[in-house]
């Protein structure tokens, strides 16, 4: 008999359904899962009614990139009829996802450190609303829902201010997404002037605890570093510092960062987040349902064994070589994330010691 409902990404996005070692886990700790297309805006009542004497919990997993109003009202609309927990994240939590403003608005209404920002709809209204904030240069302008930087522009001096504008009106016209806006976001600097790079860290929560993550580092010139980027061999020193210091705030800053994945209404995030280096102060970024860890079909969208991320071939030789010392520095990283095996068993054991708590 089944146990959990799988409310998956429609039939066309199902190779990123489940990630490597994800669906083995969640049936070891939870039972047997039934997949459904959850972006249909029928099936996974369907499935319910027909189950619902032996499932006890649902996973809802729409694509955090494309989930339009329609298929989202959908899942809404199911969710309030199913007398389900939810296991990872709930569906009424995954606007969080998508829209950054709505988790920004989450986060300081729960004195959870985020960036300042306003929402626009115009050029007029942008002007106006910047005058009335506390935003300075340099800051970015962007649309709610882009990832990796896409549709995004930094803004360090007013000159820039009337293109990126005119670039972000043309892409918010693309109404993908389940409400598309255009934000002004506060730039937090990141830059570690002592040794000329940008981080970024993306940290993995499961239920009541941080199960592992890493840090990101690439040259200071690049604004952007909540992007994977590419390992260079001469950054080789920062990224085992900054792995290192990942470790100990992942350990001394769970509570702080378990927080800002519950008051979204989440379990299971990956966190993407930065130290403020003016503040020294942890700043919370945005949170990743769908985070990067590979698939099981090898080569699947550039991830490779033995660790399917990273899959840059010179960070992985780098790693598998230097093992023996670096996994005593970096333990959660080499346990809990390279082993990913291990990741998702910790992640669905934890889940499941929380949602039944």
């Amino acid at each position: 008999m089944y146990r959990v409902i799988a409310a998956n990404r429609g039939p066309q996005k199902a190779p990123k359904n489940w990630r490597i070692f994800e669906r083995e886990s969640m049936e070891k700790h939870f039972g047997k899962v039934l997949d459904v297309n959850g972006e249909d805006g029928f099936s996974v009542l369907e499935s319910y009614e027909k189950y619902k004497d032996s499932v006890e919990f649902i996973r809802w997993y729409p694509c955090p990139e494309t989930c339009n109003m329609d298929e989202y009202n959908g899942i809404l609309s199911q969710d309030s009829k199913i007398n389900l927990p939810y296991i990872t994240n709930s569906a009424e939590g995954f606007k969080s996802v998508q829209s950054k403003e709505v988790c920004f608005q989450k986060w300081k209404d729960s004195d959870v450190n985020c960036p300042d920002f306003f929402t626009f709809n115009t050029k007029d209204e942008f002007y106006e609303n910047l005058s009335k904030s506390k935003i300075k240069l340099p800051f970015l302008i962007r649309v709610n829902n882009s990832v990796g930087g896409r549709e995004t522009y930094i803004i360090k001096d007013d000159s820039e201010i009337e293109n990126a504008l005119n670039q972000t009106i043309s892409h918010n016209q693309n109404r993908v997404g389940i409400d598309r806006k255009m934000m002004c976001v506060q730039f937090v600097n990141t830059i570690d002037k002592d040794r000329n790079v940008n981080v970024s860290y993306r940290i993995h929560v499961s239920g009541n605890k941080v199960i592992s993550g890493y840090g990101r580092v690439v040259p200071k010139d690049n604004w952007c570093a909540i992007t994977a980027g590419s390992f260079q061999k001469e950054q080789v020193d920062n990224w085992v510092y900054y792995n290192v210091l990942c470790e100990k705030f992942m350990r001394e800053k769970e509570g702080e960062i378990v927080k800002a994945v519950h008051s979204l209404n989440l379990n299971h995030q990956g966190v993407d987040l930065v130290v403020d280096e003016d503040t020294n102060e942890l700043c919370f970024l945005e949170v990743q349902p769908t985070y990067a860890s590979g698939y099981p079909q090898v080569g699947w969208c550039g991830y490779h064994p033995p660790y399917y991320n990273p899959s840059d071939p010179n960070l992985v030789s780098f790693l598998r070589q230097n093992e023996s010392v670096l996994e005593k520095n970096i333990p959660m990283y080499y346990h809990n994330w390279l082993d990913k095996q291990n990741h998702f068993n910790l992640v669905y054991k934890y889940l499941k010691e929380y949602v039944r708590a």
